[in-house]
């Protein structure tokens, strides 16, 4: 020790030789000094060093001969030899990491770190090394636990990816990933980059952002499908799935999974174009094509459902014998259930024609082949898949011969058999004596093949307003009655050079001739005139029309298309009370066009589930006491604006496509407040406006119940049913069966909008509703203000004394709220106390 003691350190430190080597004896390294050579002799060493070794000063010398090489595997010998070597030629430093053999036997790392230097004429090494054996083996797992997850994410049949969401960044990505697009890793470094988004199919980008917003917002999972173009040009589907694992500086990332979903995506369009193919050549066949579950009893229905006693594609319990006699007629029932058993039991195929009721109520010939198919298992039957079919006049005699060859009732088949071979009935409407309308398709094109360039023709196209309602009101006579007054109407104003005749049920065609266009419109006021005459004597029933004329141009040519654009006239004002007629324009195809694409985007927001559920909060008393809310739906449309409930009844309305919205939003909102309740959570009553028609479903009552009981596991009483006051005005048998029996169940019944029109007056005596509902667009004020304000402080005293809760809606003033709570009215909202919001801040605030 005394070689390497120098007088600095004696004077400047007060270190002797016993200090010094206690310090180096203390410190974590181990340290040696020795002499270069092939063996490396060891001059020096502290306790650190052969505590490394686990041996003595002595035992050291005995086993390794005093020389650093010796304790060195044999096999990295040459190997440190050559880095000695190469790294003393080039000066400085001397790093070495190499494996050592332990007293023991062991073998550990070792790493080395040394200067070269003179002391005292000759050149040695002054060293210092360390065990690294734990850090190197933490390093080898470490490394096999990479390989081993590389080879894991790529084996998976698709991509793997570790991504900033921020600006689609990839941090990782499997070969997989860059395999979905066609390009290796160089290739999509080269063009792309580190970012994934760059590949992403244009008319994706949008609702890729807004996914991945909505799940950075939400902090949850995101799964969604979107398209991509690959190398070659194709476009490729893709489905990414994936969890959240932010950074160490909180930036969102994910870790996910994507799968090459082309090939399902062009089966489902195949299947989408057959099943569309067929729907479209069922409805041109006019058939209805339908599949029955033996087991659960549930008809599928497609096609044809315009003509049908119901337009709704899912029946329940159909088939069940109580309900066979609602739709055919009494003497087929028996026959039909028959048929239908055979199914069930066994095997086979069965054709029959029955007489079943169309959309108008009436008994219409359809034909019915109906196949039982097995599960492939066993020969005992599990579906029946059948075709519906309306018959023409021409196949009605042979139906009737069947029918009456099948029946036990031989004087009516007798009778029946007559009629339908008679003169009359082969070439007139028995009812009004008009010509069928068959004829009159050939008639009216041969008028037009033969009119010349002074001659003008108009196409006619009408119907009877609400015409069910006489026959469930007043009976099939009256209605028969009403429809052979129209008739006489119609035969009267076309008597000179026209035709009409009845399509089905109250939908008439007429054809006939015109001076111009000042003509035409007195002769039409005359027909006005007419019909009012005749309905409104003296113990008359009176009835309104609507009908829609299209002025043949001297260019046209398609009968067909002439009379669907004299019935699209006829549609463009259906439902206005009084006579009314419409003259086709370019506008009116137009507007059919614009609601047309406004029906088909509200049907792909419910597809996409894109429809944004709101609530709107209804207080009671002070703002902060909220009692309730009302489910507003919106919609985002093609231009940008939103689409709200108010306006989406509107076309519910106006046809059956959208005849599911309701019981789909009715579906979305129960879900949530469903699980609420079932965890224990506040929830309040909720309200949904609901339609007259949608109410009038067949099987309206057991499609609530099933959402609101089965499902989600509510109480009738935590749903507030509200229908606009005019279907009360305008009360149909249907629509006071349905809302009896919701009512009978527990459900609240609110009318909305009172006193907006005619007041439904009647139907709070004969229905039990739970409540009324004003809204304030309605408080006219003014000169009658106070008028107006002592009736409806009246009819809210009126309600409560029958025990019904009075609302108010579409409070938008400080005017409004004064008003209404002047009144009386019990519960509130609108806009001046909360907006529509959504479900997540409706429950922070108001739930909690």
């Amino acid at each position: 020790m005394s070689d390497i003691k120098t007088a600095k350190t004696t004077e400047q430190m007060g270190l002797d030789e016993q200090d010094l080597r206690r310090l180096l004896n203390m410190s974590e390294c181990a340290m040696f000094v020795a002499k270069p050579g092939s063996q490396i002799e060891l001059m020096y060493a502290n306790e650190r060093f052969y505590s490394l070794m686990q041996c003595t000063r002595e035992e050291f010398s005995e086993i390794y001969h005093g020389s650093v090489m010796e304790m060195i595997l044999p096999e990295d010998r040459q190997k440190i030899r050559n880095l000695i070597a190469r790294q003393t030629a080039v000066g400085g430093k001397i790093q070495l990491e190499h494996r050592a053999r332990r007293k023991d036997g062991a073998v550990i790392w070792v790493s080395v770190s040394a200067h070269s230097a003179d002391m005292k004429g000759q050149r040695v090494y002054f060293a210092s090394c360390l065990d690294i054996t734990q850090s190197r083996r933490n390093l080898l797992e470490a490394y096999e636990a990479k390989r081993d997850a590389e080879l894991i994410s790529n084996s998976i049949p698709g991509g793997v990816i570790k991504l900033r969401m921020t600006d689609f960044k990839l941090l990782y990505a499997n070969d997989g990933f860059y395999r979905l697009a066609g390009y290796s890793k160089e290739e999509y470094q080269i063009n792309f980059g580190d970012y994934c988004d760059r590949v992403l199919h244009p008319a994706d980008a949008e609702m890729v952002k807004r996914q991945v917003k909505a799940s950075v917002e939400n902090r949850g999972l995101v799964g969604f499908e979107y398209r991509i173009i690959a190398k070659a040009g194709d476009v490729c589907w893709s489905y990414v799935n994936g969890c959240r694992i932010d950074d160490d500086n909180g930036e969102p990332v994910y870790l996910c999974i994507i799968m090459d979903i082309t090939k399902r995506k062009q089966l489902e369009k195949q299947f989408e174009e057959v099943a569309e193919r067929s729907d479209i050549i069922a409805k041109f066949m006019r058939e209805t094509t339908w599949t029955y579950d033996i087991a659960t009893r549930v008809l599928s229905r497609g096609g044809n459902l315009d003509e049908t006693y119901s337009n709704e594609s899912i029946l329940e319990g159909q088939f069940n014998e109580s309900q066979l006699g609602e739709f055919l007629h009494p003497d087929d029932v028996e026959r039909f259930r028959q048929a239908l058993k055979r199914r069930e039991e066994e095997l086979g195929g069965h054709r029959g024609v029955y007489r079943m009721k169309d959309n108008h109520g009436e008994y219409r010939h359809m034909e019915v082949a109906s196949v039982s198919v097995g599960d492939g298992v066993s020969d005992k039957p599990v579906k029946v898949y059948g075709i519906t079919r309306v018959l023409d006049n021409a196949l009605a005699d042979s139906a009737e011969a069947e029918i009456a060859a099948a029946s036990n009732n031989t004087k009516l088949s007798t009778k029946l058999m007559r009629i339908a071979k008679s003169s009359q009935a082969k070439f007139e409407d028995t009812l009004t004596g008009m010509i069928p309308y068959a004829k009159f398709l050939d008639k009216a094109r041969e008028m037009l093949a033969e009119r010349t360039d002074d001659k003008r023709y108009a196409l006619m196209c009408a119907d009877i307003d609400e015409f069910r309602k006489f026959s469930h009101h007043y009976g099939f006579s009256i209605s028969n009655e009403i429809l052979l007054k129209f008739s006489r109407v119609l035969q009267k104003f076309v008597e000179r050079g026209g035709l009409c005749a009845r399509v089905d049920g109250d939908y008439f065609v007429a054809i006939f001739p015109y001076k111009d266009h000042k003509t035409l419109l007195k002769k039409l006021s005359r027909m006005m005139h007419y019909q009012d005459e005749i309905t409104n004597g003296e113990n008359q029933i009176g009835f309104d029309t609507t009908n829609g004329l299209y002025l043949v141009e001297p260019t046209d040519n398609e009968l067909g298309d002439m009379l669907e654009k004299a019935d699209l006239a006829r549609r463009s004002i259906k439902g206005i009370k009084g006579n009314h007629y419409a003259i086709y324009t370019d506008d009116l195809q137009q507007e059919r066009f614009r609601e047309e694409r406004i029906i088909q985007e509200i049907l792909d927001a419910m597809e996409k589930q894109t429809v944004e559920i709101c609530y709107l909060p209804r207080i009671q008393g002070d703002k902060e006491n909220v009692v309730g809310c009302t489910a507003v739906a919106r919609i985002q449309m093609q231009d940008g604006q939103y689409l709200e409930t108010d306006g989406i009844l509107h076309y519910i309305e106006r046809g059956g496509r959208l005849d599911k919205f309701s019981y789909f939003l009715l579906n979305q909102v129960c879900c949530s407040f469903g699980a609420r309740k079932a965890k224990g959570l506040k929830t309040v009553p909720l309200a949904i406006q609901m339609t007259a028609s949608q109410l009038s479903a067949r099987n309206a009552l057991s499609m609530i119940e099933n959402i609101v009981e089965v499902q989600n596991k509510m109480d009738p009483s935590d749903l507030i049913i509200e229908v606009h006051e005019r279907y009360f005005a305008d009360m149909t048998s249907a629509l006071q069966v349905a809302l009896e029996q919701l009512c009978k169940r527990g459900y609240q019944i609110v009318i909305s909008r009172f006193a907006s029109h005619h007041t439904a007056l009647h139907s709070l005596r004969t229905i039990p509703v739970k409540g009324i509902k004003f809204h304030a667009e309605c408080f006219t004020g003014g000169k009658n203000g106070e008028r107006e304000k002592t009736i409806l402080k009246n009819i809210v005293i009126m309600a409560k004394e029958l025990g019904m809760t009075v609302y108010c809606g579409g409070i938008h003033t400080k005017l409004q709220e004064e008003y209404a709570r002047e009144i009386g009215c019990d519960m509130l909202e609108g806009e001046i106390f909360y907006g529509a919001m959504r479900n997540n801040v409706f429950e922070k605030c108001f739930l909690q």
